[in-house]
């Protein structure tokens, strides 16, 4: 989970409407909210700053520029159809798209589909299917279908971008290892050969080696985000093999790259085969504008924004390029999150930078269209295998496997009806799984939905009765009406007899304690801000420790609130510091200088010395090692499970504490006892006469 402080949610006005509400039909006032959108969208481009637009685009357009040389040729192609596709689809979606920063470009996504139509309907019949593309996503722009993108499942997508990773890769080793024409390998085919790889003597090892520099200088650079990392491999290794002179295929040895626009026509093809194309299109169609959309999504992500797009004025503009595109004979296009990425990195802040991307491109084609004719098919095939290799994502449905059963069985049927060729029927089985596994987890779904609601209010997380074990109901207390500070300042602790607090601690507001709880010396447990406070039983805050929290952010534990609540048999150890929202599960040790922080830590885990853990979840039994930052679910997931070494120290020092608490109650019961006994002597000496006490004392038998 990436790391999202809990802030309150307020409901946003419609672009365009400046929170003033308008009354007439969707359809009007959809459109209003598109238009205002726009308008505003350009003012921007007039009043920011134009240098950040500038260097963004330029570095866009050197990363966009070989992948989609690249993707045209594994779309059964001519090169031209990716650069002026680019150069077109790039310029009119950002001038009339909903998402600024995003690019707009072919997608590896669709290679796999496009080289389909290519092959069964020629080059005029991937232009006519832009048009159906676009007319279909205008459609779905006016209708307002631009909010279901978010519905399609996470397992579904995972699952055919992996199938479209592994069927670019099945078509694109070939090409790496040089083949001459003659041989039509596909990778399985190579697999099935390795017991007589007599096909190695076709293997052309210069192309190979031009293959894999690219790739190599791709990885090596992967870290540098504003480095055109793909646009330097491949100018490197087209310098070399054109100075050495290397005998490999070239990019002008699949088809001419003219110079000049191709002509604006109409693409014409048989009337008997309209259907059939239309039928092939749609699901082309529908994925290209999901991508579009989840793309836009991961922009609003990376910018940390919440309403950064329109989606139906995204999918209005995504319409408006395919159908550009097919007029000019191209391939279709999507919003790409690779290049819409690149973009934000590289200090995109208008839609200036993206459309400045497109006209690059298209200046790219019209003056270098001999240079790029030089670049090896290798080189390309190279940049294609990282793409595949990028769009693997077993990760995920290893994941999914774990938690999921069934949503990993529809990852998996996605996967295998890409690659096997039956799109269609491993989307829509990939939903009907999806179907059934909500249906079988409703309830589930239900209480997550009541959690996304609860904390858009302010909480941190929404926890059971089974994390409230170390409840002491009888001491507990009915929560304040107000977030008042004055009133928490005023509340008193709540602790039984059996707890201690240290005469030098600081204890402020409503703190509810359990039983033999020890608070030591020099410690700050402050609910004056965020109240109130629970430290379940046997649990020990030890010198130094400070607990605070926020106003208004809480956890809920059993349907009650705490801005700070801490589980039985705790340990918090000298030094750390607890700052609400926080939940802390039973026997949890935190170390010596940590800091927790906006988080949930489960039961039963070591959380190691100046280690910070903040705005996670971390599952019961795992260990944070020492001066380790957790702020992420990756960061989460790498977290080792906690040892039994661990667990009988965090058991040690609960033991440890909870004598001391004895002690210290003990001894300062002696010391008030000593106290009251020497005033009470004082009392008995002031009831006497002054000089009655000066009198020599004797007996009376003497007398």
């Amino acid at each position: 989970m990436k790391h999202r402080k809990p802030d309150t949610i307020k409901k946003a006005a419609p672009h365009g409407s400046r929170g003033k509400k308008k009354e007439g039909s969707p359809f009007a006032d959809r459109l209003s909210s598109m238009t205002g959108f726009w308008k505003e969208s350009w003012v921007k481009v007039l009043r920011e700053p134009k240098g950040p637009d500038l260097i963004a685009g330029l570095t866009v357009a050197a990363v966009a520029m070989p992948l989609n040389l690249a993707l045209a040729v594994a779309s059964g192609l001519p090169p031209a159809a990716g650069l002026f596709a680019g150069a077109i689809g790039g310029l009119v979606a950002a001038c009339f798209g909903g998402a600024p920063l995003q690019v707009t470009g072919p997608a590896a996504a669709l290679s796999l589909m496009v080289l389909g139509l290519a092959k069964e309907f020629g080059v005029v019949g991937v232009a006519a299917a832009c048009l159906i593309i676009g007319v279909i996503q205008l459609a779905l722009s006016l209708f307002g279908a631009g909010k279901l993108g978010k519905y399609v499942p996470e397992s579904v997508l995972a699952g055919f971008t992996t199938g479209v990773g592994l069927k670019l890769l099945d078509g694109q080793i070939p090409e790496l290892l040089g083949f001459p024409e003659i041989f039509d390998y596909q990778t399985m085919d190579l697999a099935m050969m390795m017991h007589r790889p007599q096909w190695l003597h076709h293997v052309s090892w210069i192309a190979t080696v031009s293959g894999l520099l690219v790739a190599f200088f791709i990885v090596a650079l992967s870290k540098y985000k504003r480095v055109p990392a793909a646009a330097i491999a491949i100018v490197v290794v087209t310098f070399v093999s054109v100075y050495v002179n290397w005998d490999v295929q070239r990019v002008r040895d699949i088809g001419e790259l003219p110079s000049k626009f191709p002509p604006f026509s109409t693409p014409v093809i048989a009337d008997e085969k309209w259907l059939d194309l239309l039928i092939k299109t749609l699901p082309i169609a529908l994925l290209a504008a999901l991508e579009s959309l989840l793309s836009a999504q991961a922009v609003d992500r990376m910018r940390n924004v919440k309403d950064g797009h329109e989606p139906n004025l995204e999918l209005f503009g995504q319409g408006l390029a395919n159908l550009a595109v097919g007029f000019f004979g191209g391939l279709p296009v999507t919003g790409v999150v690779v290049r819409s990425g690149v973009n934000v990195q590289s200090g995109g802040r208008t839609r200036l930078s993206a459309g400045l991307h497109g006209f690059l491109l298209a200046a790219a084609a019209l003056t270098l269209s001999s240079t790029i004719g030089l670049i090896p098919q290798a080189a390309l095939a190279g940049l294609l295998c990282v793409i595949g290799f990028r769009l693997i994502e077993f990760k995920t449905f290893i994941d999914l496997f774990r938690k999921e059963k069934i949503e990993a069985s529809a990852f998996v049927a996605a996967m295998v009806g890409t690659v096997s060729g039956h799109l269609m029927m491993g989307l829509v089985g990939g939903m009907l799984l999806h179907g059934v596994h909500r249906l079988v987890h409703r309830k589930e779904n239900l209480d997550k939905e009541r959690i996304a609601l609860a904390k858009q209010g302010g909480a941190r997380a929404i926890l059971g009765k089974e994390r409230a074990l170390a409840r002491v109901t009888h001491h507990a207390e009915a929560k304040p009406a107000h977030a008042q500070w004055l009133g928490h300042i005023r509340r008193n602790a709540v602790r039984p007899p059996t707890s201690y607090v240290h005469p030098n601690a600081t204890v402020i507001g409503h703190v509810v304690m359990g039983d033999h709880v020890h608070v030591a010396a020099d410690t700050s447990v402050r609910a004056d801000e965020g109240a109130p406070f629970f430290i379940g039983s046997n649990s020990n805050i030890q010198d130094g420790v400070v607990l605070h929290a926020l106003k208004d952010k809480y956890v809920r534990v059993a349907g009650e609130e705490w801005a700070i609540y801490v589980g039985k048999n705790v340990s918090i150890a000298h030094d750390a510091l607890v700052h609400g929202p926080s939940y802390i599960g039973d026997d949890t040790f935190i170390g010596f200088k940590a800091v927790v922080h906006d988080s949930v830590v489960g039961a039963h885990c070591y959380v190691g010395i100046g280690a910070v853990v903040v705005g996670v979840e971390v599952p019961d039994g795992r260990f944070v090692p020492h001066g380790t930052i957790v702020d992420s679910a990756d960061a989460v997931d790498r977290l080792p499970p906690v040892g039994e070494h661990h667990r009988e120290f965090n058991e040690d020092v609960v033991e440890v504490n909870r004598g001391l608490a004895v002690a210290y109650a003990a001894a300062d019961g002696q010391k008030e006892k000593q106290e009251r006994e020497d005033l009470e002597a004082v009392r008995s000496l002031e009831a006497r006469p002054w000089e009655d006490r000066w009198l020599p004392s004797t007996y009376k038998e003497r007398f």
